[in-house]
């Protein structure tokens, strides 16, 4: 092992990002090289990703744009990439440009679907359920947007707390539904 290679610890969270990546639908590569920038905490040039993830260059070169059009990376430099040091602006940013991608499309494809199965009562209802929710998730995500990131950290932070807090005083398993 060379004084910049990787370590064991590094490479599984660089891996668990990609196998999470996965599961949201997003490229494992993309967010191996994501969780690799992040965890460098300082711009890191395409010959050091390449070694530390033991990538090909085609393959890098596709993780990098799909970081950039998602805004998750930006040029450091020639052939230099970084990434915010903040989980809680990478998390927002990811959101975000998730959400513009595709709750437009859910919102218009629910309303269609659910106006074409108005004939079909039992579709109708279920899929009449299913587009509330979308609609009540817009609502809250043009809600929260416009909150200060600050707040925002804060509601989510004291949240947690008192979820944890709760789950220590009464157990995880209290007040969970079955």
């Amino acid at each position: 092992m060379t004084k910049n290679s990787p370590t064991d610890s590094h490479l599984r969270f660089v891996d668990y990002f990609g196998d999470l990546g996965a599961r949201w639908g997003l490229p494992v590569e993309a967010c191996r090289v994501h969780a690799h920038l992040y965890l460098t905490v300082r711009p890191s040039d395409e010959n050091e990703i390449l070694a530390a993830l033991s990538i090909e260059k085609t393959v890098l070169s596709d993780a990098l744009s799909f970081l950039v059009d998602y805004g998750l990376v930006s040029h450091a430099g020639p052939g230099s990439w970084r990434t915010s040091s903040d989980p809680w602006e990478m998390l927002v940013r990811g959101l975000d440009e998730r959400r513009k991608r595709e709750l437009p499309l859910a919102l218009s494809t629910l309303q269609r679907c659910h106006t074409d199965a108005l004939a079909e009562r039992r579709s109708a209802e279920q899929i009449g359920k299913m587009l509330r929710l979308v609609e009540d998730l817009a609502a809250i995500d043009a809600r929260t947007r416009n909150l200060s990131p600050v707040l925002l950290r804060g509601i989510v932070g004291a949240s947690g707390r008192a979820a944890r807090l709760l789950d220590r005083v009464f157990g995880p398993e209290q007040g969970r539904r079955t």
